[in-house]
């Protein structure tokens, strides 16, 4: 465990490394040299280094309210680490979370078992951008360590941030789909959301026009404006997740504890002016700049999907809960085009503007 820095300035200090290093990024775009061999080899490495540094960083921090429903996870695991009852394995609910829970708390530690979190978190990230963009991965990777959310979801909603992880990296297996079912069924296994990331890429697969996509999200806009109250009324008393009461539960505010943003049921335009970030880049370069590659397309219309049932329920006392199930795919919305295409003369330097853009919201709600 990491006790000799203060965990009131655990997050912080995350914080202004990423502010450096999209600060070091910037600079490079500006020189030029952001996309020359020499700076992608070094950049690569130090991705590589910083990703193992985040991981025992973040694994290995300590239990406390600082960290949000760390101490839940905690006391679920203390629970269990006490219990006189023999491991069995459950195929119920978030199956493989809780089992991996159960087996760690009688035989290893808290601590170990943060780690592994921690490793499949922010591992799967790496290796999902490293997928995508190969030896370019390192800018794509910094506009995901730079979401105003990353931290959170690595310590306060584990299970939402492991399982939608885990399917960004099955989204690059494609081409390989018993790897990528595998990865979708373990990561439905760590959290419930996954269904509807998992319904949203299928649907998206197969019905791939844009155009219907982005007029759908201008629809939810105007409709969760209008009547969305209703609308999270009736799912917040529906048995949509199959008898889990924490989906009611998101929506109303009821019996959560632990939340580091929370929401104040109303209409969240800052963070609608956030998600349209995504619409607008995908737009711009789908639309206006006829952008053809069928991969980004479909992230683009997965995003799209997601993101409009977060519009739905956007005064919802979590919010955050639901819109971070697309947030997770937005970075590569955001960044995608720029690592494939030239689209200016001045590229690195648009490219290097644009990182300063994606990391506003950031520095606003974090720094």
């Amino acid at each position: 465990m990491i006790d000799f820095i203060p965990v009131s300035e655990y997050a912080h200090y995350f914080d202004v490394t990423v502010l450096c290093m999209v600060l070091t990024a910037v600079w490079q775009c500006h020189t030029g040299s952001v996309l020359k061999k020499e700076t992608v080899s070094l950049n690569a490495m130090w991705g590589v280094l910083f990703t193992l540094i985040l991981i025992l960083y973040m694994g290995l921090r300590p239990v406390s309210v600082y960290f949000g429903d760390t101490v839940n996870y905690a006391k679920g695991f203390y629970t269990a680490a006490n219990s006189r009852d023999p491991f069995s394995w459950q195929w119920e609910g978030e199956w493989l979370f809780y089992n991996l829970m159960q087996w760690f708390a009688r035989y290893s530690d808290i601590h170990t078992f943060f780690l592994l979190c921690a490793t499949v978190y922010i591992g799967s990230l790496w290796l999902a951008m490293q997928r995508i963009f190969k030896g370019y991965y390192y800018i794509p990777f910094l506009v995901i360590l730079s979401m105003f959310t990353f931290w959170s979801y690595g310590v306060n909603g584990i299970r939402n941030g492991m399982g939608a992880s885990l399917f960004i990296l099955a989204m690059t297996y494609v081409n390989r789909p018993p790897v990528m079912i595998g990865l979708c069924v373990l990561a439905a296994g760590i959290h419930k959301s996954i269904y509807l990331m998992v319904g949203a890429g299928t649907l998206t697969w197969f019905i791939k026009n844009s155009y219907w996509y982005l007029a759908g999200w201008m629809a939810c806009v105007g409709v969760s404006y209008a009547i969305g109250g209703r609308i999270q009324a009736y799912l917040a008393a529906t048995n949509l997740m199959g008898g889990d009461d924490r989906f009611s539960g998101y929506l109303t505010g009821d019996n959560m504890v632990g939340e580091i943003v929370q929401m104040s049921m109303t209409f969240r335009w800052d963070f609608l002016l956030y998600s349209a970030m995504g619409v607008a880049v995908g737009y711009y370069f789908i639309f206006r700049r006829n952008f053809k590659d069928e991969y980004y397309h479909w992230i683009y219309n997965t995003f799209l999907v997601t993101n409009a049932f977060w519009v739905l329920v956007i005064r919802a006392a979590y919010s955050n809960r639901f819109a971070q199930i697309s947030w997770f795919i937005m970075p590569v919305v955001l960044i995608y085009p720029f690592m494939k295409e030239r689209f200016w003369v001045n590229h690195e330097k648009m490219l290097g503007y644009a990182l300063l853009t994606f990391y506003a919201f950031t520095f606003y709600f974090n720094i």
